[in-house]
């Protein structure tokens, strides 16, 4: 099967550089508004039946958007949600990083490290394995699974689910607004990353 990974559009907290995880969170910005549209453009021609989000609003709308505009319904996750920053909800790009992005490089060699107050290693990767197996369980294996959730999140679990992926990866590439990374395989067989933000990668 075909999964694409999307993260949101735009919003005012990417532009003031804050760190925001937990839902409702803010909504999407007129730029990322005019980026989900982009997105639904860019999507035609992929066999779609739906496209699932996380419930934060910056996920949802994206979504809402893009299935719009492509004919399809649009279904919301709990478990697609960002990475849980715990304690250092809302504070900058340059205070939250080296304990929020430090700890998910620790989750390569110990997975039960806690972002404080947040979530483990382990527990991410459970909820976000659940989340995209009912994905993958609901659509059609000849269709294309959507998936619009989070920067962190995306980055996380792809560089540790795929098999052609490594650490060294997940510390060099993040994932712009609306950014695409795509994977093939399933939750049984596993899954191999074949593009990230339109580059194509080594199997």
């Amino acid at each position: 099967m075909r999964l694409l990974l999307i993260r949101h559009g735009e919003t005012a907290d990417n532009v003031a550089q804050t760190i925001g995880s937990r839902p409702p969170g803010p909504p999407l910005s007129p730029v990322g508004v005019d980026q989900a549209r982009t997105l639904a453009g860019r999507l035609d021609g992929e066999p779609i039946a739906a496209v699932h989000s996380s419930r934060a609003l910056r996920a949802a709308e994206t979504a809402a958007v893009a299935a719009a505009a492509l004919g399809v319904p649009h279904h919301e996750l709990d478990g697609l949600l960002e990475i849980d920053a715990g304690d250092l909800e809302g504070l900058s790009y340059a205070d939250a990083l080296p304990g929020y992005m430090g700890t998910m490089q620790k989750w390569w060699t110990d997975r039960d490290a806690r972002i404080p107050g947040g979530e483990s290693g382990s527990e991410f990767v459970a909820r976000y394995d659940a989340a995209v197996a009912s994905v993958v369980s609901t659509t059609d294996p000849a269709s294309t699974a959507v998936i619009v959730s989070h920067e962190a999140a995306i980055c996380v679990w792809a560089a540790n689910t795929a098999d052609n992926l490594d650490a060294e990866f997940s510390r060099t590439h993040g994932l712009r607004n609306t950014g695409v990374v795509a994977l093939e395989g399933s939750p049984d067989r596993g899954w191999v990353a074949v593009s990230w933000d339109d580059d194509l990668l080594s199997r």
